[in-house]
């Protein structure tokens, strides 16, 4: 009792040795420590993560925000939604393409930018430009060189023989797809380079020099001594750039909107249409927060998986 007495009287009369002293402690501290990134996450994400599940129970409008609770109707109908069936399917379409093709190709480019040549400086500048230009520019240029009228690709095309008359690239549907899907390569595509570029060149050369000694061809290397040690790098890079994929809307909306008549609509370009452009909070809500149970799931079994790697 008289050393807590003691402890007090000292936090009275010297407010700074007091906290000093309880921040002495290594739980405290810690608790000290994460508390601004708690309340950026409460604040930042939790409150308004909180409000789209409410809209979604809701009929909510941009009109009338206090609205009445509804239950699954807005779940209803959304599902009930031809546009949003199209949407739902291009989403995955639009991700894993991308996906595939950026991790292809950015491999590749990824050996030939670890190879000694000359430029190969300049090179790596070129390579980041689709990166770090405003995607508004990036897009306006696509869209005028898919123009059906001056597109420089359908004109390379006919010279070149490839085809009579180029595609309306933005106005059918397949082709409208197979745009904006290029687009998003081209935009996304120095990110996976840059990040395989770097894992490659973390891995060991004594080991690839053994395995090639072992007569292991570059397929084989590739898969069974590459890919196993920089794989924590690649599954946190899939991660993100599948999440980032899967909940953007950018290229979509800046070059088609959705059309044709919403063929090329992914679900975050959709749900950004009902919920802002046409008002309707509810269902916009319930469209955007329809993939978190997926997305959840696939991260937590992408980083469980790296976690067992990491064990091993």
């Amino acid at each position: 009792m008289a050393e807590l007495a003691q402890r007090r009287s000292v936090g009275l009369s010297n407010p700074g040795a007091w906290i000093g002293h309880v921040l002495d402690g290594e739980r405290l501290f810690g608790f000290v420590l994460v508390a601004p990134a708690i309340i950026y996450i409460v604040l930042l994400v939790g409150y308004p993560f909180a409000i789209a599940l409410w809209f979604t129970v809701s009929n909510a409008t941009t009109a009338h925000p206090i609205a009445e609770f509804t239950g699954l109707t807005n779940l209803l109908a959304v599902w009930d939604d031809d546009i949003f069936r199209r949407a739902l399917a291009n989403t995955f379409i639009f991700t894993l393409t991308s996906q595939a093709l950026q991790m292809i190709l950015g491999t590749g480019l990824a050996f030939l930018l670890l190879k000694q040549f000359r430029g190969r400086r300049f090179v790596r500048g070129l390579l980041m430009i689709p990166f770090t230009i405003p995607i508004a520019i990036g897009a306006m240029a696509w869209t005028w060189m898919l123009n059906p009228t001056y597109s420089v690709i359908n004109w390379i095309g006919v010279h070149a023989g490839l085809f009579t008359q180029g595609p309306n690239w933005l106005g059918e549907e397949y082709p409208a797809m197979i745009s904006i899907i290029l687009v998003n390569v081209w935009r996304n595509l120095p990110f996976s380079a840059v990040v395989l570029t770097a894992g490659i060149s973390a891995v060991p050369q004594e080991i690839l020099e053994a395995a090639n000694l072992d007569g292991a061809n570059w397929w084989v290397r590739w898969r069974k001594v590459i890919v196993p040690i920089i794989a924590p790098i690649l599954y946190i890079a899939l991660l993100f750039s599948l999440v980032f994929t899967f909940t953007d809307m950018t290229v979509v909306w800046l070059m088609t909107r959705g059309n044709p008549v919403g063929a090329t609509h992914v679900i975050a370009s959709y749900a950004f249409q009902t919920g802002v452009v046409a008002g309707s909070l509810g269902r916009g809500a319930t469209m955007s927060l329809f993939l978190f149970p997926v997305l959840l799931v696939g991260a937590l079994l992408l980083l469980r998986n790296l976690k067992a790697r990491t064990i091993d």
